[in-house]
């Protein structure tokens, strides 16, 4: 299958989504490596979460900030920030049993 990718922007950037997650774990409880550690795992969470909301084979591919898709694909896909957002929500309600985990794996 050939694919093509369109830009996202600097909000579906590694970076960005990064500062996000780092701003809401920042409580003072965390060594720099579990904070290092939660982040990645909440990203993936975050990106599975966002690619589940679209069609197959369509891909976020985070760190270019862009969506992978099949060439000539014309599917709808609606606003893309309020999917970023559920997804973002999916990972919030997810957030104990992710940081558990990352802990555990720490340990």
């Amino acid at each position: 299958m050939t694919t093509t990718c369109s830009p996202l922007g600097y909000k579906f950037s590694r970076d960005y989504i990064a500062d996000g997650w780092y701003n809401t774990i920042n409580t003072g409880e965390l060594t720099n490596d579990q904070e290092s550690a939660l982040v990645d795992a909440l990203i993936d969470a975050q990106v599975d979460a966002f690619e589940a909301l679209l069609p197959d084979s369509h891909y976020w591919l985070i760190d270019t900030s862009e969506l992978q898709y099949p060439v000539g694909d014309e599917t709808e896909l609606g606003n893309l920030k309020t999917l970023l957002d559920q997804a973002t929500e999916t990972v919030m309600e997810r957030l104990p049993e992710i940081e558990a985990k990352v802990l555990a794996d720490l340990a």
